[in-house]
């Protein structure tokens, strides 16, 4: 199992490393690029100075080397220049002698271009080190003669320091950057501890079967985790609730059928004629029958989906067609006209086997007691989604509206069934938090309306 503390430290780390790498390379890169510009702007002074003391002279140039800063006449003083005029050549004294690199001009170079090159050797300490000279290369003219110009200093001092420089931040970088991980290990760690408590309570949570927790104590983000923890467990103890209700209800249920038969059995030990054999025998299938309905009745209410993921929904373009169908041909002999309203929205989410059974039992009822018309209506309107089924039937009496949700309630014995249809269906549409409301239809039979209010469309 990976760690989320783990991995976000890793992350975390990542990128802190990589925001310091281009942050050093960044300041690195700048302060060296200041300084050597702080040292062209000296050349580029010096390399005016240079020029503004060429003279011609008899047709002959002249440098007044004399007016010149004197550090230029200085033997290897790492200051160095050299023009170009015509064709002469005027070097710094402090040059020696020494031939500095003169890079060749392009027609695509500008005035003014500046590269780094060796220079003299130079005494440091016991030892002699080449040094490194930064030229600056002008391209001017004076009396309408092109000059070419190239005025160097030895910028390895400034290198040295520089170097120095870049390994103490460097190394300062390293440390605050080990600093701020750590840091940011210690607020991760410490920001984790804050969830403890939610393991506390689900530990206690397996003794006590309660979970009572106030997600205001702990930070923002887990309030809708917290929130769904607490509907998950509400939702579990009510499936174990209605399971522990559904098991009473058959057993109470079990009891009275069960009761008969063994009165039934003790009669057949008393009177074992074949005529009393013959009774027994029919009082025997009909308590047998009753419990086989009992017990399909309460399969059938715990098969209900609604609490449960929906992996394969009612899909009411073609499920509905299907069961339409299938109820056309059951009752074919009365040759009933089936009218679907279905506009185009996706409808109730509901499980598909909850779908058959719940439109199955209205819709096969309807075709019972229809005489040529049964009409299907569904509706959304204002966060509410509407099924409706009317049939053109005698209908009910008042007197038998109210009664017609009654668990087991026939309005009319003589119709095959055994009454838990309807008690099906109520539980159906209690699960997905439904209402069911029986009507006189405008069709002059009964209108079924299942108004769905907090399961609607999603």
């Amino acid at each position: 199992m990976k760690s989320l503390q783990h991995q976000l430290s890793v992350l975390l780390g990542l990128s802190l490393l990589g925001v310091f790498i281009l942050f050093w390379w960044f300041s690195i890169k700048t302060i060296h690029q200041v300084a050597d510009d702080y040292v062209l702007t000296r050349l580029d002074h010096d390399s005016e100075a240079v020029v503004k003391n060429l003279h011609l002279k008899n047709n002959q140039w002249h440098l007044d080397i004399e007016n010149i800063e004197p550090i230029y006449s200085q033997i290897y003083s790492g200051h160095y220049f050299v023009v170009k005029v015509g064709q002469q050549t005027f070097k710094s004294p402090s040059l020696n002698h020494y031939p500095m690199l003169l890079q060749a001009w392009k027609n695509s170079d500008n005035e003014k271009r500046n590269y780094e090159t060796l220079g003299p050797l130079v005494s440091e300490g016991h030892r002699e080190k080449r040094s490194k000279l930064l030229v600056l290369a002008t391209k001017t003219s004076k009396n309408n003669v092109p000059i070419r110009l190239y005025v160097a200093e030895d910028h390895s001092p400034i290198q040295e320091s520089l170097k120095y420089f870049d390994w103490v931040f460097g190394i300062f970088a390293v440390i605050t950057l080990l600093l701020l991980y750590g840091l940011q290990k210690w607020i991760l760690k410490r920001t984790f501890t804050q969830l403890e408590p939610i393991e506390t309570q689900l530990k206690e949570l397996e003794i006590t079967h309660q979970f009572s927790i106030d997600h205001t104590q702990y930070p923002k983000e887990m309030a809708s985790l917290i929130e769904a923890l607490k509907d998950a467990l509400q939702q579990a103890a009510k499936q174990l609730k209605t399971s522990r209700q559904s098991n009473a209800n058959l057993s109470h249920a079990l009891k009275t059928p069960l009761n008969l038969a063994f009165q039934i059995l003790e009669q057949v030990a008393i009177n074992p004629s074949p005529d009393n054999l013959q009774l027994v025998q029919q009082q025997m299938q009909q308590q047998l029958s009753k419990i086989h309905h009992l017990i399909d009745r309460e399969l059938k209410k715990a098969r209900i989906a609604s609490d449960a993921p929906l992996s394969n929904r009612f899909d009411y373009k073609h499920d509905l067609k299907a069961l339409a169908d299938s109820l056309k041909q059951l009752h074919q002999a009365k040759n009933i006209q089936l009218e679907i309203d279905l506009p185009n929205l996706p409808g109730l989410v509901i499980e598909k086997e909850d779908g058959f059974e719940l439109l199955g039992n209205l819709l096969d009822n309807a075709f019972k007691w229809a005489r040529s018309q049964v009409t299907f209506r569904l509706t959304e309107q204002l966060g509410c989604t509407t099924i409706m089924i009317e049939d053109d039937g005698q209908g009910v009496s008042d007197e038998l509206l109210n009664s017609l949700q009654t668990r087991g309630f026939r309005a009319d014995e003589s119709t095959p069934g055994h009454g838990i249809g309807l008690s099906i269906v109520k539980d159906l549409v209690e699960a997905y938090s439904g209402e069911l409301q029986f009507s006189p239809s405008d069709l002059g039979g009964l209108k079924v309306q299942i108004v769905f209010r907090d399961l609607c469309t999603r």
